[in-house]
């Protein structure tokens, strides 16, 4: 293996041989002057300048778009972290709350986080939204890792949920706040539309919405964050639903109680795995009898066998 550079490094022996440890080979590492490697170089010297050229221009871009969202939603400080909260539910079962984080701009997926809600039973959208807000902004509080802005699926009702929250919290100065609201259609007799409103985004404080221009980045991103946190939290309710019914299923198989399930989980890591399982593999989990397998062999083979229009019915 040769790694090919414009310019020899520093304590070039040390480093070829840290790279041999790490490889499990011989690496060389080349400062070539003539010849089609010289040509490679260039070549990435090149794609190099370009790529900082665009991250420049990416950055210059964001700082552009962060400072049209501040002036058009009124907010006190440029908002370099946006959080996007959304409450998920069926029924009242399985609530599930979600976060969606954009850094400078950019939707930052190792930013997101989940939650599972355990204070409130039924639907309760504001109880569920107060717990997920109180567990996410008292951690960042003891980490130093807060929001510059809430954005907030929803009209005045969950904007003042929400304001009082930071207000308990001393935040209220610390973090801005915008709700979102999606746009109301208006249609004739016969349903058909006739007029659709703009996004509305509502501001504590502050009586009337605030509407950005149609098609703006600014409204774009802020649309986008919210589609994002919706997704986002259905298809972790989604994920929970299906542990459930699983649950409620393996119930019903003689022999299967909690510490059989698991270690059904422990073993095949997902609840998708375990319904994809084979008998033989399934003979295989450590504790599990080989009359209990076959009867969870037979109750996934039956399930899948269902068609899918009859379960949802169900």
């Amino acid at each position: 293996d040769q790694i090919l550079l414009p310019l020899p490094p520093h304590d070039l022996d040390s480093l070829q041989e840290w790279l041999r440890d790490r490889r499990g080979r011989r690496v060389d590492i080349l400062v070539p002057k003539r010849g089609p490697k010289t040509a490679l170089v260039a070549m990435a010297n090149r794609n190099a300048e370009e790529q900082a050229r665009n991250r420049q221009e990416n950055r210059k871009t964001a700082a552009a778009l962060l400072e049209q969202m501040r002036r058009g939603l009124h907010l006190r400080r440029t908002p370099h972290r946006i959080e996007c909260f959304d409450i998920s539910t069926f029924q009242g079962k399985e609530t599930v709350g979600s976060m969606v984080v954009a850094l400078d701009g950019a939707p930052t997926r190792g930013e997101y986080r989940r939650y599972r809600i355990r204070t409130v039973t039924g639907t309760d959208d504001f109880g569920s939204l107060r717990e997920v807000l109180l567990r996410r902004l008292t951690r960042g509080m003891r980490e130093g890792v807060l929001p510059d802005l809430l954005l907030i699926d929803g009209g005045k009702g969950q904007i003042a949920a929400v304001a009082e929250i930071l207000n308990e919290l001393q935040l209220q100065d610390r973090i801005d706040l915008v709700g979102i609201a999606k746009s109301r259609v208006q249609a004739n007799v016969r349903g058909k539309v006739v007029e659709r409103s703009e996004e509305r985004f509502f501001l504590p404080g502050r009586k009337n919405p605030v509407t950005l221009r149609a098609g703006s980045p600014v409204l774009f991103q802020l649309q986008h964050l919210r589609d994002e946190a919706h997704r986002f939290a259905i298809e972790y309710h989604r994920r929970l639903r299906k542990k459930r019914t699983l649950n409620s299923a393996l119930d019903a198989v003689p022999g299967i109680g909690p510490k059989r399930r698991k270690r059904l989980l422990q073993h095949f890591g997902s609840v998708k795995k375990i319904r994809e399982a084979s008998l033989e593999q399934l003979r295989q989990v450590p504790g599990l009898p080989e009359s209990a397998a076959a009867a969870v062999y037979r109750l996934l083979q039956e399930e899948s066998a269902t068609p899918s229009s009859s379960r949802r019915n169900s």
